[in-house]
This record gives C-alpha cells, structure tokens and sequence, in this order.
C-alpha cells in the first residue's frame, strides 16, 4: 500500500501542472434512477484538488492507523486514476497536438466500468 501511495503521489505532482481540462472526453454516464443503480462519477469530477484529498484520505489511513475493519480505499483510488487519466489525456494533446486515442478509449472504459462509488 506504501508503494501505490507513494507512486500515486509522484504521478499527482508530475501531473499538478495540469490545472484544468478542457473538455471531457467520454459521453457522460447516466444518473442513478433508483436504489441499487450505481453511482457513476461524473468525468468533471476527477479534477486535481480531488486526487489530492484522496490522496490525504489514503495517507491517513495508512499512517494514522485504521480503526476497526470498516476501511474503504476503492473511492480514494478511483478518483486519483480518474484524475490521472485526465492529466495524461489533457498533456499528451498539449506535447504533441493530438490526443492519445488509446488511452482515451482506456479512460472511457474505466468510466463505464469503475467510476462508480463503492458503498
């Protein structure tokens, strides 16, 4: 955990010049309409200042200790690969004037397949 931690606050620091993205790069997911449906993220989301305080979320956790067995990391992880994915994307187009269609289709896939919230 110490590694993943570790990794994912390089890759926010060497991504934190990145302040705001431009567009969004997949069709938005639908909204839950009832109990049981999940909870998608929206893409606007992922932004920075997210990936940070998930980021504070997982450090606490691992440095302060965890409290009994009800921990939940998959939201904080969530969105730091989301906001990862949107840093590539927006400075890729920037380096080289064009999108990354590969990792845009990755991105998309991650949306439709993991940015819900856990619960």
């Amino acid at each position: 955990m110490r590694i993943l931690t570790a990794l994912a606050c390089v890759l926010v620091l060497a991504f934190g010049h990145v302040a705001a993205f431009a567009k969004d790069y997949c069709p938005p997911m639908p909204k839950a309409a009832k109990e049981g449906d999940p909870w998608y993220i929206p893409e606007s989301a992922f932004t920075k200042e997210e990936a940070n305080k998930a980021l504070k979320n997982l450090s606490n956790q691992v440095n302060a200790g965890v409290k009994g067995r009800d921990f939940l990391i998959e939201n904080d992880l969530k969105m730091i690969k989301g906001y990862l994915y949107r840093a590539y994307l927006a400075e890729h187009k920037k380096a080289f004037g064009e999108e990354d269609k590969i990792l845009r289709e990755d991105f998309c896939r991650f949306i439709r397949e993991e940015a819900y919230v856990a619960h």
